[in-house]
């Protein structure tokens, strides 16, 4: 699905827009002119339907550059090591979370704790051949293409959102950090931390963002810092922001 003259979205499950396996992130891709990058891989599971749906748009998986991970969780990383085995990218991850992602860390990444439950009983992490750590405000540039990393603990160890001028417009990538209406996902997980969620909301609330494109549910080309300054209320009433309901 194209969305503008540069970015598409090629994959997403039940949680999204149905277009590739039903337990996948949100997976954004980014023509850069000088090949593709892409927001988060998916599950690996079903891949032909991500291939399929970067072909429809006259590229190939061989075109890819860069996968940028916005943390750690098997639906948004565990597709990005068959990714880079077929077209040499490079993987980029939060720098606390890089290592887990490059080994298949199974418990550090709670893939363990929902293998049967949400991922099937014989779901495994796939080791990656390399991961680059990001650290808070760096840049990662890829032709024309440069995504400003910020780095937000709280729905994991450290989630990394993205913010990036295209097409004319001030885009967040979000992740899983926020998603439509202020809604966030905090989870029965060792890696989930409140206080700095919200630190970490405040600091992303100031950010000119235009349009905000979440790893689950819609995205919103228009006042997307609304989603982020809703959550925010949330917070400073020191309350938590809504679930996001599809969730629940």
């Amino acid at each position: 699905m194209k969305i503008t003259e540069h970015i598409y979205v090629v994959g997403g499950g039940k949680w999204g827009f149905g277009i590739s396996h039903e337990i996948d992130c949100n997976v954004f891709m980014i023509d850069t002119g000088s090949g593709l990058v892409l927001i988060d891989a998916g599950t690996g599971l079903d891949p032909e339907r991500l291939d399929a749906n970067i072909e429809s748009h006259g590229f190939s998986v061989k075109d890819i550059k860069a996968v940028v991970l916005t943390h750690y969780h098997g639906d948004h990383a565990c597709g990005a090591a068959r990714l880079q085995t077929l077209s040499g990218c490079e993987i980029y991850a939060p720098e606390l979370e890089a290592q887990a992602i490059l080994t298949g860390d199974e418990k550090a990444t709670s893939v363990a704790l929902a293998k049967g439950g949400l991922y099937p009983a014989d779901f495994v992490y796939p080791k990656s051949a390399h991961v680059a750590e990001v650290k808070d405000g760096e840049m990662i540039s890829i032709g024309n293409l440069v995504l400003k990393a910020y780095l937000c603990p709280g729905h994991s160890l450290q989630d990394m959102v993205l913010f990036a001028q295209i097409d004319g417009k001030n885009c967040l990538f979000s992740g899983d950090f926020v998603f439509a209406h202020g809604q966030v996902l905090i989870q029965c997980l060792p890696d989930v931390s409140l206080s700095p969620y919200a630190e970490a909301m405040r600091r992303i609330a100031k950010l000119p963002i235009e349009a905000i494109f979440p790893g689950h549910g819609v995205f919103c080309l228009e006042n997307g810092v609304s989603f982020v300054e809703k959550a925010v209320e949330s917070f400073d009433k020191g309350l938590l922001p809504q679930q996001l309901y599809y969730f629940t």
